[in-house]
């Protein structure tokens, strides 16, 4: 038989648990369906996807990473997001934006013109950058000086 002080333990533990939140999650992408929260257009390409996450845990989806930008800039919500993901380029999968490497180049082609992709590897990030004449960056970097 346990004491009973170790269940009334085992009842706190489970109820700070189920009052503390993890961090949020990216929302699957439905290509072609889903539309960018700031320029209306379908999202049809993966690999420049982005979404953020608000503090009343709405989701917004964007086809392009300059559109997450603009829209967090113009709602002014970027302090208060509970969290930014991006695609990597080449593997196509979600990632936390603080953690990506972002190129900038001015050759490349993305669905708005923003010219910005995200990598999860510094080295996949610098190795694009220099085969496309870009610039790496990271997230923080892109709110200071990203304004194309």
């Amino acid at each position: 038989m346990r004491p009973k002080w170790l269940d009334m333990l085992l009842v706190m533990g489970l109820l700070l648990g189920g009052c503390t939140e993890g961090r949020p999650e990216p929302v699957p992408l439905q290509l072609n369906e889903d539309m960018c929260a700031f320029c209306r257009m379908a999202i049809s390409e993966k690999q420049f996807a982005a979404e953020f996450i608000n503090a009343d845990g709405e989701v917004f989806k964007f086809d392009d990473i300059g559109c997450l930008i603009h829209y967090v800039r113009m709602t002014k919500q970027r302090d208060t997001a509970r969290a930014f993901f991006v695609n990597d380029y080449h593997r196509r999968h979600w990632l936390p934006a603080e953690r990506a490497f972002f190129v900038y180049a001015p050759e490349l082609r993305t669905p708005m013109g923003s010219h910005l992709v995200a990598f999860e590897e510094r080295r996949a990030a610098e190795a694009f950058a220099q085969q496309h004449r870009g610039q790496v960056l990271q997230f923080a970097e892109l709110w200071e000086t990203w304004d194309r």
